[in-house]
């Protein structure tokens, strides 16, 4: 029998459903989780809730807050490094000037191209392209997630760095100068936030399996390349565009995360 590639991507979806559906079952159906259903009754209710997968309520989002946590801690650790440590400024120091011993003309020309991308004009203008789409569309739940992402950005990276004062990488490596503090990398808060929430309303319109995987993977190979030009260029340390990844990320969890809940109870109230 021959299977398409849709089908197959159905099938691995079925199966890792009924895995996890398989899993929460044998957990409820245990002597000690038994009796604290009887006892009680609603909170074992909601907590089962959680792992449901036939909502987006259910296990996605719990699944999106326990990476969302994570997400946070892993920042907290590494600004606290930059404060405080004395080994990952080396690490960035010695990563910077490895790079630099590196650099060639054609390459530098080219990053600083990529890297204009994540430039604040650059953002506006795409930024407005999108939400001109959305209004079209009358999309407010996605135009109001989008520009919920792009504002906590904006205002996290802005007091991130004026809390943090890092200064930048010296002048000498600098392949142009550059105001404003360090740490986290803005361009690369930017770039996993922007386009991350671009690659997601896309994704959520295609249906076959090969154009989602190329949309994810040019939106992932594009938000690398920015993040790399920042370090390349001499313009950031590798540690402030991990931290922008990181709060790029949380930001974009946010995003999905309110445009999924809106839409599963906007479609709840359909079907009621």
């Amino acid at each position: 029998m021959c299977v398409y590639p849709h089908q197959q991507y159905t099938m691995k979806k079925i199966i890792l459903i009924d895995k996890v559906r398989s899993a929460t079952n044998w957990v409820l159906h245990q002597p000690v989780v038994v009796r604290l259903r009887q006892r009680f009754p609603r909170l074992t209710s909601f907590m089962a809730a959680r792992f449901d997968t036939n909502y987006f309520v259910g296990l996605p989002l719990t699944l999106m807050v326990l990476a969302g946590a994570v997400n946070i801690m892993l920042l907290s650790n590494l600004t606290e490094s930059v404060v405080e440590s004395e080994w990952i400024v080396t690490v960035d120091k010695q990563f910077t000037t490895m790079l630099y011993s590196m650099r060639s003309d054609w390459l530098s020309q080219a990053l600083y191209l990529i890297t204009l991308l994540g430039n604040q004009e650059a953002v506006f203008i795409i930024g407005a392209v999108v939400s001109l789409v959305l209004l079209v569309k009358k999309n407010w739940v996605a135009l109001f997630a989008f520009w919920i992402t792009l504002a906590g950005v904006g205002l996290s990276v802005k007091f991130g760095k004026t809390i943090i004062s890092r200064n930048r990488p010296m002048a000498d490596v600098a392949y142009y100068v550059v105001e404003h503090f360090s740490f986290p990398s803005g361009h690369a808060t930017t770039a996993i936030a922007l386009f991350g929430m671009i690659a997601y309303l896309l994704h959520r319109r295609l249906r076959v399996p090969w154009q989602r995987r190329l949309l994810v993977t040019l939106a992932l190979l594009l938000i690398l390349l920015i993040c790399f030009s920042r370090i390349y260029l001499g313009v950031h340390y590798l540690s402030d565009v991990l931290a922008g990844l990181l709060l790029g990320l949380l930001w974009l969890l946010v995003g999905i995360s309110f445009m999924e809940v809106m839409q599963y109870r906007k479609k709840k109230l359909n079907n009621s």
